[in-house]
């Protein structure tokens, strides 16, 4: 299965539109709770601890709905059956995307870069069940690491899409906060639309992975 065609995909289309209902869902609710709190300290537990962990259960959802898609396969082991090796595999990668999303703002010179967050996300979880999915298939050469090309494929196109999904959500922003007559829709949009512009990037680096699979 080619890029295109996986990016295409139905199931993928499906899975954009829940991703996409699921913002519009859990970030209204989001800041709700967060004006309901009524201590800094809470606040800022619930933004540091709660945003994080909310991003990191959203995008792993994403990856399993698009599973095997994202690896440019029309069959493999089902996503069940690769977590239920181990009971202790969903938690694992439950922690391990947290911990990326909760760790990143600290990195020197990365931190501060919004336009790999999501692609790194999507890119730590696509390695995890790759790695899952080869010790299934009894596949030992295999690498997580992709080569100069790829890499340099994905920092472009995560910089570019990143560009698009701002630009483009400040113009819906705008149009929805004077269509409802009250402001956020610009930060609710931009967190909507920017997996849409980015999910090429994560399918990307999975496609590289897939080529592996005999």
């Amino acid at each position: 299965m080619t890029l295109t065609q996986s990016i295409f995909h139905q199931n993928t289309l499906f899975a954009l539109f829940v991703y996409g209902l699921s913002i519009v869902i859990v970030l209204p609710l989001f800041v709700f709770i967060h004006d309901k709190l009524d201590n800094n300290f809470l606040q800022l537990c619930w933004d540091k601890i709660g945003m994080p962990l909310i991003r990191a259960f959203l995008i792993i959802g994403f990856i399993l709905l698009i599973y095997p898609i994202n690896f440019g396969l029309d069959t493999a082991p089902s996503i069940n059956e690769l977590l239920s090796v181990d009971d202790k595999r969903s938690s694992f990668l439950i922690n391990m995307i947290f911990l990326l999303t909760f760790l990143f703002p600290f990195i020197p010179l990365f931190g501060k870069l919004d336009e790999f967050t999501i692609p790194l996300q999507g890119i730590l979880c696509s390695m995890i069940i790759f790695s899952w999915l080869c010790q299934g298939l009894k596949i030992q050469n295999y690498s997580l690491f992709p080569d100069f090309k790829v890499l340099a494929l994905i920092i472009f196109m995560s910089i570019g899409t990143h560009w698009l999904a701002k630009h483009i959500s400040m113009y819906t922003g705008d149009y929805l906060d004077k269509l409802f007559h009250r402001e956020g829709f610009k930060t609710l949009s931009f967190k909507a639309v920017v997996l849409i512009m980015q999910y090429p990037v994560i399918f990307a680096f999975g496609i590289y992975l897939g080529k592996q699979i005999p």
